[in-house]
């Protein structure tokens, strides 16, 4: 699945600023931050827990909850204003440009329909062309390359039937099952011990060789920024306060 080779920039956040209203009035989760990512790189951004780390990445996807807003700056993704688009083109751009994967997978697969079921909703969501049978042989081809032996078992299994390295796995599956172009990771390592870590580690890496997507990789464990980040951003307060 060798993808053609994309140069320059993937993502351009400029100056953003993100605050929530609350009744108690407006607090600040991320008071003007810069960065640009390239293709084929991979970032990992580091703060504390509440340094604003995650409201940033939802916030260029389009999932920041109500009450948080945008309040200035601006995020541009292959050259489009993401900050203009409509719900529905926001829809359309996740799955497709960027994907997600989240720290719990257990919050993010459906409990009562089975992994296969749900690999192919996710992709038929996005191409609604294909067929059952194709989004099938996609879904499975997806687990193999995340590492999941006994595919077809697995398919008919549910969430709960499986381990955590394993759903985590399948929610990376499902994050690239539309190959989007940027992959955002928050933290999709820390309910795992630390040999699965490291193999969650190891499968990102190659899937991003693989694929050249760019990956922005929020966690607050900066043995995991060695292990992956080509440059590394610190978070602290809503500020990026290091870069290199």
């Amino acid at each position: 699945m060798e993808e053609k080779q994309k140069s320059g920039k993937l993502l351009e956040v400029k100056d953003l600023h993100v605050s929530f209203f609350t009744p108690a009035g407006e607090v600040k989760a991320v008071g003007g931050i810069s960065y640009d990512l390239n293709y084929d790189e991979v970032m990992g951004i580091v703060g504390e827990s509440g340094s604003g780390k995650s409201v940033e990445a939802y916030s260029i996807i389009g999932l920041l909850q109500s009450p948080g807003k945008v309040v200035g700056g601006s995020i541009t993704l292959e050259g489009e204003d993401v900050l203009a688009k409509s719900k529905e083109e926001m829809i359309d751009l996740r799955g497709n440009k960027v994907a997600m994967i989240f720290q719990n997978p257990m919050t993010c697969l459906n409990p009562v329909y089975t992994i296969g079921n749900q690999l192919i909703e996710a992709l038929k969501a996005h191409d609604k062309k294909v067929s059952k049978e194709e989004a099938a042989k996609r879904a499975m081809e997806m687990l193999e390359l995340v590492g999941i032996n006994n595919v077809e078992k697995r398919m008919k299994q549910y969430p709960h039937e499986l381990s955590g390295g394993m759903r985590q796995r399948v929610m990376i599956a499902m994050g690239l099952i539309c190959h989007p172009q940027l992959l955002i990771a928050d933290e999709p390592t820390t309910a795992l011990d630390v040999t699965i870590q490291a193999q969650i580690l190891e499968l990102m890496k190659d899937l991003q060789k693989k694929t050249h997507m760019g990956i922005i990789f929020i966690t607050h464990n900066l043995g995991v920024v060695a292990e992956i980040c080509d440059k590394v951003s610190v978070m602290y307060a809503g500020k990026m306060v290091e870069q290199g």
